[in-house]
């Protein structure tokens, strides 16, 4: 080997070992940041005539295991479906409150029938009366707020729905974008891995909202389809279509993309979660909010609707009290109306006390005692309308099926199944997400393994590259050494 032929192969030794320790330094300062995959400098031995010419940076690569990430976001996907799901049931469970809470439904419901009982015991009490109203409109009020409640976490899904859909819409753009400048860095020789892990993680935020598959493309370029086969981007971005709601009410719903609710559209094709389409995504955040809106809050709002009917359909039989007629209304009124099955939806949120027995309406509380109806007071001392509520209250009878109990309750029960119902429900939710929790973490923590920095083993490579360097550092200085020594001769 010639002194040249020495010098070249130590130069490009060196020129190899700082790339590796930029490489490797570039990793460690990296080991946290979301998204980074693990770099690695690839070297190829160079020849002339047959001889050694040093080496050369070939290549810089990502680390990446495909079949993992794919697995890890199937998996993300159902996570963000269930979280939705758990957040909404969670809200749905609070409004609620505990059967033990003092400020529960079903203890608003125990302070009512209570009052009645000590009315019994003494009805001629004005103070006992007004009593009776009195939790009587707490109840009332109990009920409407938890309704409106209801119908407020659907409307906040409405808005993420839309949010997240903007978010997506903007990340397809970008990646498209992203497709653009990878291309074209590959094209010319460019260190194109930091777009990559750009668009890794636009690719992710995608998959979190609405789950994809990402489909190779020529010169680096990727396409993302759904799990059901709609694409997001082919070639270009597309542009996912969702109009907000400025308020939701229990009336308003998606029906299908019959109802007054937006559905999700893209190219003009319905793809809502939960609707006709065979291509609607079934996992991710937007499906969750989707069943959220249009599903699973709007049963427990039903539910509680058919619970409200139940109270006020004890009270208004004629049968409980004579001194009403047919079709007239109890205690509890639907805005002053009978309570009737058929105009059952979003009955809690319009329940309310009779005008009648409410003094600040020109009513009077003595009708607690004589009846609603009654014209003309009662005996002294008469508890038989007072007893006969009570009576109506402990009678056990059949619910309504959205209600979702198949025996007959007491009116006590049924409010303690209301809160039971949504206990169920929050405790269902919490557990399909805890559980997805736990795999998506499993799967998350073995692509870290594959693709993520390692700093124990990048160290160790930086004593190895630095020994490399110092090896070819000595030759170089042997060579200045010769030189010299040649020079001086």
């Amino acid at each position: 080997m010639t002194i040249s032929q020495a010098l070249y192969n130590a130069s490009s030794g060196l020129t190899a070992a700082s790339k590796r320790v930029s490489v490797t330094s570039n990793n460690i300062a990296n080991a946290l940041t979301p998204g980074y995959a693990r770099r690695t400098v690839h070297l190829a031995e160079q020849t002339t005539g047959g001889e050694g010419a040093g080496v050369s940076v070939a290549g810089i690569s990502r680390a990446t295991n495909p079949a993992l990430t794919y697995e890890r976001r199937i998996v993300d996907g159902e996570l963000a479906y269930f979280s939705a799901n758990a957040g909404a049931m969670t809200r749905v469970s609070d409004l609620l409150g505990g059967v033990e809470d003092p400020t529960s439904l079903f203890q608003k419901y125990n302070n009512f029938e209570a009052s009645l009982r000590n009315l019994a015991e003494t009805p001629d009490s004005a103070a006992l009366q007004q009593k009776v109203v009195s939790t009587a409109q707490e109840l009332t009020r109990a009920l409407n707020k938890t309704a409106e409640g209801y119908q407020q976490i659907r409307a906040d899904a409405d808005m993420e729905i839309s949010n997240r859909v903007k978010s997506v819409n903007d990340a397809l753009q970008t990646i498209e974008d992203l497709n653009d400048s990878i291309s074209r860095g590959l094209a010319t020789g460019k260190d194109v891995n930091a777009l990559l892990d750009q668009r890794q993680q636009l690719v992710d935020l995608v998959n979190e909202n609405i789950p994809v598959k990402e489909i190779q493309r020529e010169y680096g370029k990727v396409d993302l389809m759904t799990t059901e086969g709609v694409f997001l981007l082919a070639g270009s971005a597309k542009t996912i279509e969702f109009t907000p709601s400025p308020v939701v009410t229990a009336d308003l719903t998606y029906n299908n993309g019959a109802g007054t609710l937006s559905g999700l559209t893209i190219d003009g094709n319905d793809i809502t979660p939960g609707g006709p389409s065979g291509q609607s995504p079934r996992d991710g955040a937007v499906a969750g909010l989707f069943n959220v809106r249009d599903v699973t809050v709007p049963e427990m709002a039903l539910a509680l609707d058919a619970l409200a009917y139940d109270i006020a359909s004890r009270l208004s039989d004629p049968a409980v009290d004579p001194t009403l007629n047919p079709g007239d209304p109890g205690i509890f009124t639907d805005a002053g109306a009978n309570a009737d099955v058929a105009n059952l939806n979003g009955l809690a949120g319009r329940i309310s006390v009779n005008a009648l027995v409410d003094s600040s309406q020109g009513g009077s509380p003595s009708r607690i005692r004589d009846g609603i109806g009654s014209v003309v007071p009662q005996a002294a001392g008469t508890d038989a309308f007072v007893r006969s509520l009570l009576s109506a209250l402990a009678d056990n009878r059949p619910q309504h099926a959205a209600l979702q109990t198949a025996g007959d309750l007491t009116a006590a029960e049924s409010f303690s199944h209301m809160t039971s119902l949504a206990a169920g429900a929050r405790v269902d939710a919490s557990s399909k997400e805890a559980t997805s929790a736990t795999l998506a973490t499993s799967l998350s923590e073995a692509e870290q393994l594959e693709s993520g920095v390692d700093t124990d083993r990048e160290l160790q490579d930086l004593l190895v590259i630095e020994q490399a360097y110092a090896a070819n550092a000595r030759v170089l200085e042997t060579i200045d050494q010769m030189m010299r020594r040649l020079m001086e001769i």
